[in-house]
């Protein structure tokens, strides 16, 4: 299983829902399937998120985006 706090992993799911479904029953399997390419598929989805949602007219991440940065840094610890 995926080592995020419950709001961060309802996050993802919701990211997931929307731009990546087959990646969600990975989220609750052994880490056999955690490799460096996984983590990155997960940080594209919330990326195509944060590109969708994630900013204001100005281009200033909004508060969405700001979860969504902070949960591509999240992410992106687990295999760093």
């Amino acid at each position: 299983m995926i080592k995020l706090n419950e709001q961060s992993m309802k996050l993802l799911k919701k990211c997931l829902e929307y731009h990546n479904p087959s990646l969600i029953p990975f989220l609750e399997s052994d880490s056999e399937h955690y490799t460096m390419d996984f983590y990155n598929e997960l940080r594209q989805s919330i990326g195509d998120e944060l590109c969708i949602k994630g900013f204001q007219s100005n281009w200033e991440p909004n508060e969405y985006g700001l979860e969504l940065e902070n949960l591509i840094d999240e992410i992106g610890r687990l295999f760093m």
